[in-house]
C-alpha cells in the first residue's frame, strides 16, 4: 500500500518551511535579474552593480557566454567558465540546496524503509560529500550507489569513499538518457530512493521514465519551469546544454510512472512568483 501524500508532507513539513523561507528571502529580486539578462541579450551594457548580488555569478557567466557566442568561440576549458561553476558550487543557495536534498532523502528513506540510496550525475562530488557526511552521522547503514556518465567522475569518487570507509558505497557508469544497465539493477536492493541535483537539466525530462524502472522514491533537485514562461537567461544558458525543463512535461511522466508527487517549494512561486521549482518528490 502506497504512503499517502499527507503523511509525506507532514514528515517534511519543517524542511518545507525552512526551504521556502530561504528561497523567498534569497531570490525575492529575481525579476531584476530577469530584466538585466534581457537587456544583456539585447546588446545593452549592464553594470555589475545593476544586478542583485545573489545573481552575481549568473551575471558574469551570462556576460562571458554572450561574448563567446558573438565570437563563435565557446570553450568549456575557458577559466572563466570553470570559475563560474566553482563559484556556484560554493554559493549559499547551492550549498543549502544540497543539504536540503540530502536531508529530504534521509527523512524519506526512514519513512519508506529504503534499502538503497542512488545518486545520479555525481559530477564534482559536492552532493555526494554532503550525503556521505549525513550517512556517517546517522545510525543507518544504508548502501550508497553513485553513478555518472563520465568515467573520470567516478574515478574521482575514490577519495571521498576513502574518507568514509564504514559506509557501503559503490560506483557505476550510467548515461541516464539510456535504460539502466543490468549491472545497476544487480547492486540495488529495493526499496530504492534516487536523488539528484541539476542532472536532468543536462539530459532530458524523459530520463525519469528510466528512473521508474527501479526507483521507488525520487528526490529531484532540478530546475523545472512551473509557469511555462521563459526568460532571456533560459535561452542564454541553453547554449551550454542547460535546456529549460517545463513542469507540465515532467508532470506527465511522474503521473504515468509514480503514484504521487509533490513540490516541496511550491510556496516560493505563491509568494514571489519565482517561475522555477527546485525540489520535487515522487513515490510509487
Amino acid at each position: 500500500m502506497t504512503i499517502q501524500k499527507d503523511i509525506v508532507q507532514k514528515t517534511l513539513s519543517d524542511l518545507e518551511e525552512q526551504y521556502v523561507a530561504f528561497m523567498v528571502s534569497h531570490f525575492e529580486a529575481w525579476r531584476a535579474w530577469a530584466d538585466a539578462a534581457q537587456r544583456m541579450a539585447d546588446g545593452e551594457a549592464v553594470k555589475p552593480e545593476e544586478v542583485p548580488e545573489v545573481f552575481a555569478h549568473e551575471y558574469e557567466f551570462t556576460r562571458v557566454l554572450l561574448e563567446m557566442d558573438h565570437q563563435k568561440s565557446f570553450n568549456w576549458s575557458d577559466p572563466r567558465i570553470r570559475a563560474f561553476f566553482a563559484g556556484v558550487a560554493q554559493s549559499p543557495f547551492y550549498t543549502f540546496w544540497g543539504t536540503m536534498i540530502c536531508e529530504v532523502a534521509m527523512r524519506l528513506s526512514a519513512l519508506f524503509g529504503v534499502k538503497t540510496l542512488l545518486e545520479i550525475g555525481a559530477g564534482s562530488g559536492n552532493l555526494t560529500a554532503t550525503m556521505l557526511a549525513k550517512l556517517a552521522s546517522s545510525t543507518t547503514n544504508l548502501p550508497l550507489v553513485i553513478t555518472d556518465a563520465h568515467p573520470v567522475v567516478l574515478e574521482n569518487m575514490s577519495k571521498l569513499r576513502e574518507q568514509y570507509p564504514a559506509i557501503p558505497c559503490s560506483t557505476l557508469l550510467w548515461d541516464i538518457t539510456a535504460p539502466p544497465p543490468a549491472e545497476l539493477h544487480a547492486v540495488l536492493t529495493p526499496p530504492v530512493l534516487l536523488y539528484e541535483r541539476a542532472t536532468i537539466t543536462y539530459a532530458n525530462w524523459r530520463s525519469i521514465e528510466n528512473f521508474s524502472a527501479f526507483a521507488d522514491v525520487l528526490v529531484l533537485g532540478d530546475y523545472f519551469n512551473y509557469t511555462g514562461e521563459l526568460f532571456a537567461y533560459d535561452f542564454i544558458f541553453e547554449k551550454i546544454g542547460a535546456k529549460p525543463l517545463l513542469y507540465r512535461d515532467v508532470k506527465t511522466v511522474l503521473d504515468a510512472c509514480f503514484t504521487h508527487h509533490y513540490i516541496l517549494d511550491a510556496g516560493v512561486y505563491e509568494k514571489i512568483g519565482l517561475p522555477n521549482i527546485t525540489l520535487t518528490i515522487a513515490w510509487k
